[in-house]
């Protein structure tokens, strides 16, 4: 396996990290996330993700859950997205998100908006449909991936021929709800990554 590799630059205060896009109207510009109270997901991890995915998200309506550094998010924001939503707890790393999407932003980009709150409970009660939704829960919380899923299907909160991305630890024993299937799964290092689908009832 090839090693992976994460871009990652010191701030002039830091206090933060620096973490590029990897391709689109974005490419190679920066944003800045809080060291140490999220964890982004590697630089090769996003790109051999949405290389999976067709490499873009043209059109797509985007959820970003638990989306910490938003660098997901942002990721197909940059990739043609017509919307993304990134939901957030921690109010700290939500201003920094904030502050990532004014930066960022431009006529080229579609739509963006940022929510502090509780990832599961958001989708319960949104109930908003996607296209795309991505899932990158701290590692720790054990029972994120049952919820999260029980969450999105209760809600309808994933279109006919959508997708959830999935990132978890892959040590982490799971089992999948009967109503979901499995279209991707691949492990980089640490780090794996599901790329699933809801069933058709």
């Amino acid at each position: 396996m090839p090693r992976l590799r994460f871009m990652i630059e010191d701030s002039i205060d830091r206090g933060a990290i620096r973490v590029r896009i990897t391709s689109g109207h974005l490419r190679n510009r920066q944003f800045e996330v809080p060291r140490s109270e999220v964890r982004p997901t590697m630089e090769a991890v996003r790109e051999a993700l949405f290389s999976s995915l067709g490499g873009h998200c043209n059109g797509l309506r985007v959820l970003d859950l638990y989306a910490g550094s938003g660098a997901l998010g942002l990721e197909a924001w940059s990739r043609g997205a017509a919307s993304v939503t990134f939901v957030e707890k921690h109010a700290r790393v939500v201003k920094q998100v904030e502050q990532n999407v004014e930066q960022l932003r431009s006529d080229e980009l579609g739509m963006a908006q940022v929510y502090c709150a509780d990832a599961v409970r958001w989708v319960r009660e949104a109930k908003v449909s996607f296209d795309l939704i991505l899932a990158d829960p701290p590692y720790d919380l054990a029972d994120a991936f049952e919820e999260t899923l029980a969450a999105i299907e209760s809600a309808s909160a994933l279109s006919a021929d959508g997708s959830v991305v999935y990132e978890m630890r892959n040590q982490y024993e799971w089992s999948l709800p009967p109503a979901w299937s499995v279209k991707r799964d691949k492990c980089y290092g640490k780090t794996r990554i599901l790329i699933l689908k809801q069933e058709q009832r």
